[in-house]
């Protein structure tokens, strides 16, 4: 058992209905899937599968599910059932791990970025578009604008999606890289907004380990 297992709360924590979530079959194989189904006892995945390529139905265990959180990538050991080629049923029966702290964690992605200098009336004030080198669950590294001093109290709108309104906030500029990129600290976010800024963090990491792991095959 691993030394973050002893560390486990009583009460672990667990996927929200519908939240995406990432299984590892025995073989080691990775499979995404959503949660249709949570209990204390049991989570239910519908996996997405491509209906020509189906799981072998029955048992499956151990297997292993990993889902971000707030704390971090959360990651449960347990056993599964196929239930059918797309539906698996996990109960957790082994170590919990928070993995990281998924909250200030940085991945490299270049992403549409909206900031407004914060008046002296509390209020934003011109939106300026520049775009992300960085993001992390607590910060963004911007590309710009020259025009924002250390210390200047900012609102953003980052677009994490092209089909989902932009993450908004309020933050401030913490430090100015030679070649001019924007250090900004998150100062307020709410918990729905975090929780998608979390989700595309973990997203992007998971993408980049598969990018590896393809380079290396």
């Amino acid at each position: 058992m691993s030394a973050t297992a002893d560390k486990a709360p009583a009460h672990p924590p667990l996927p929200e209905l519908r939240q995406d979530v990432v299984i590892t079959m025995p073989d080691r194989q990775q499979y995404r899937g959503r949660v249709s189904k949570v209990t204390e006892h049991e989570i239910v995945v519908v996996l997405m599968l491509d209906a020509r390529n189906p799981l072998r139905l029955g048992d499956a265990s151990p297997m292993w599910v990993e889902f971000p959180a707030p704390r971090g990538l959360v990651r449960l050991e347990g056993s599964g059932t196929i239930a059918t080629y797309d539906l698996v049923r996990f109960q957790r029966e082994g170590a919990v791990d928070v993995v990281q702290r998924r909250d200030f964690v940085r991945v490299r992605v270049v992403r549409p970025l909206a900031l407004a200098r914060i008046g002296a009336d509390g209020e934003p004030g011109e939106w300026v578009e520049v775009l992300t080198v960085n993001v992390s669950g607590n910060g963004l590294l911007a590309s710009g604008p020259e025009a924002l001093a250390i210390g200047d109290a900012l609102a953003f709108r980052l677009t994490v999606a092209d089909d989902e309104p932009p993450l908004e906030g309020r933050g401030r500029v913490a430090r100015i890289a030679d070649d001019g990129q924007r250090g900004i600290a998150i100062e307020q976010i709410d918990r729905v907004a975090r929780g998608r800024l979390v989700r595309f963090i973990f997203e992007q990491e998971r993408i980049a380990r598969q990018r590896t792991r393809d380079g290396e095959l």
